[in-house]
Formats: C-alpha cells, sequence, structure tokens
C-alpha cells in the first residue's frame, strides 16, 4: 500500500482515541465523523492497535464491501462490524508453547461436535490474539454444559491443554482444569 500523507495523522489521532479508552470500534466512529476516506480510518485505527500498515491494509480486503455507499451519520456502524469481526485484533505470532496449546484447543474442538458459529468466532479471535487461557476457559464453560461428540478424545485434549498452560493465578482456571481431568473418568 502506497503511504497517504494524511495516514500518520489519522494513526496519531486514533492511538489518541485508544488511549483515552475508547473501543477500536467506538474510535473509528469517532474519527469518521471528521471526514475523510473511511477505508483510512479503519486502517489507522487498526495500525493504532498494533498492527502493521501492510497487514491491516490487507486485511480490510476483505471488508471492502462495508464501505460501499453508508449513509450520513451511520459511518459507527462500520466501526461496530470491523470490531464484531476481528480486524482490529492485533493478531500475534504465536511462540513455541502457544502454538503448543493451540493446537491441543483445535484438537478437543474436532471432537467437540458441532460448534455455535458466534462462539467460534470468538474462539478464534483469543488464538490469533495469543489468548490461550481465555481460549481454554471459553471452550471449557461451553462444553461443560454440553455433551462433546466423542467426550473422552474432548476432554483428554483439554486436561492436556490445562497442563500445558501450567499453574495459572487466573480466576477460574483451577477449576475449570480440575473439572477437564475429572471428566476424563466420567
Amino acid at each position: 500500500m502506497e503511504h497517504p500523507p494524511d495516514l500518520d495523522t489519522r494513526i496519531s489521532a486514533a492511538v489518541a482515541r485508544l488511549q483515552a479508552g475508547d473501543a477500536p470500534g467506538q474510535a473509528f466512529g469517532r474519527l469518521a465523523t471528521t471526514g475523510g476516506d473511511l477505508r483510512l480510518t479503519a486502517i489507522a485505527v487498526c495500525v493504532a492497535g498494533g498492527t502493521s500498515v501492510s497487514e491491516a491494509d490487507q486485511r480490510l480486503l476483505e471488508y471492502l464491501g462495508l464501505f460501499d455507499e453508508v449513509p450520513p451519520d451511520e459511518e459507527g456502524v462500520i466501526g461496530e462490524v470491523l470490531e464484531s469481526a476481528g480486524y482490529f485484533d492485533h493478531q500475534i505470532k504465536l511462540d513455541e508453547a502457544s502454538t503448543e496449546i493451540a493446537k491441543t484447543l483445535r484438537e478437543a474442538l474436532k471432537a467437540a461436535g458441532p460448534i455455535p458459529s458466534g462462539w467460534a468466532l470468538t474462539f478464534h479471535r483469543s488464538m490469533t490474539t495469543g489468548k490461550m487461557l481465555q481460549a481454554f476457559l471459553s471452550a471449557e464453560a461451553l462444553w461443560c454444559r454440553r455433551t462433546p461428540a466423542n467426550a473422552q478424545v474432548f476432554w483428554t485434549h483439554m486436561a492436556d491443554a490445562a497442563r500445558l498452560l501450567g499453574d495459572s493465578a487466573e480466576p477460574g482456571f483451577t477449576e475449570a482444569a480440575r473439572r477437564c481431568r475429572g471428566r476424563l473418568h466420567d
């Protein structure tokens, strides 16, 4: 992407909005009302969250239809959609330990059977942003109320993911790990 001259100004404004406590979609909505190219505003907010300009530009390609014929005063809706879809998420390269946890959690989900689509999106976003503990807790919370298609394989992988996560002080982790191990004997 050619670096438009006003992109740096938009990025600075986006950083200020995020530092002020705006969620990315809200920051987009506020900046969009100042005028200018909405696509550049989306890229600026994404970059302000830690993504490179080239990656933000590349990711935006799948959302270009959102920007067609935006009614006046409806720009904020684009920010909400982009945020919900994970466009603004700072996706990270997983280290070896996180890669192993992610692999184990994905194997658990393969054994789970049908997965609610909204939950799957949230789970995917947790995984791509390196929030393995959040992904684990979310999967355990969902499937402790449901019966996985292949329960033995599912709970084996979940117990293994808990072991790989180690001793977390995160509220609820110890109990969730214990429930996963306990389900192996059900």
